[in-house]
């Protein structure tokens, strides 16, 4: 896979860009690692994004095909979904983490069928894929779906239990349970959760799963069916 796809062409013929990337490797030519970057730059980073075009356009066909009695035809050949389109498949390119991936593949999806979000709403849920963080959308999805979470991702259920504090560092051991607040906190302010970050230091008679509940609000469910493939 030595092209690069079609919708980086532009890039590629950009006698700016041309002249940055030659300038980069430059620099590095002049340390021990800079061949190693200097290649990485090339021929890796291309090929990883069009090796995630691909897949992403073979998933977004197979999506469609599935869905095709319930495609909103007028729609698919509007100026509204072509925006949203070109955003999907750029942000597709750009990201490599699978839930944002899947959360772009979901939006393209989800546009065109008979979704009950109009089209300020689709691209306001959009913009927010692209500038939340992954763990912003793991922690809403688990407090969304925390059993298909879990299965998804491989985890016990035996992990929920205790309190927030104790159990969602362990179903997120990405992150630290501080920078979990944070995404938790930032969550509360979007509305898309009916707790704030003070649950995680609350003394409560409740432990794991009966503290989940129901923590996500209805625009945070509206959110986060919207970016899930429900097929």
């Amino acid at each position: 896979m030595n092209k690069i796809p079609k919708v980086e062409q532009h890039l590629k013929k950009s006698k700016h860009s041309e002249h940055i990337i030659n300038g980069i490797k430059a620099v590095l030519a002049n340390f021990p690692i800079g061949s190693g970057i200097a290649s990485l730059i090339s021929d890796y980073i291309p090929s990883q994004r069009e090796l995630r075009l691909m897949e992403f356009t073979e998933s977004i066909a197979k999506d469609l095909s599935e869905l095709h009695d319930e495609i909103n035809e007028n729609y698919l050949k509007s100026d509204e979904y072509a925006f949203i389109f070109e955003k999907c498949y750029k942000g597709a390119v750009e990201n490599y983490q699978k839930e944002k991936i899947i959360a772009f593949r979901a939006i393209l999806v989800n546009s065109l069928i008979e979704f009950e979000i109009t089209q300020t709403e689709k691209e306001f849920y959009l913009n927010l894929v692209e500038n939340l963080s992954l763990l912003h959308i793991q922690v809403l999805s688990f407090l969304a779906f925390p059993k298909k979470y879990l299965e998804l991702n491989g985890l016990d259920e035996s992990l929920v239990s205790g309190g927030f504090s104790s159990f969602l560092p362990k179903v997120i051991p990405t992150a630290n349970v501080e920078i979990i607040k944070l995404a938790f906190k930032d969550l509360y302010s979007y509305g898309f959760t009916n707790t704030d970050s003070s649950i995680f230091n609350t003394m409560t008679s409740s432990s794991g799963w009966s503290l989940l509940g129901d923590r996500v609000s209805k625009n945070g469910r509206n959110f986060i069916n919207f970016i899930s493939i429900n097929l």
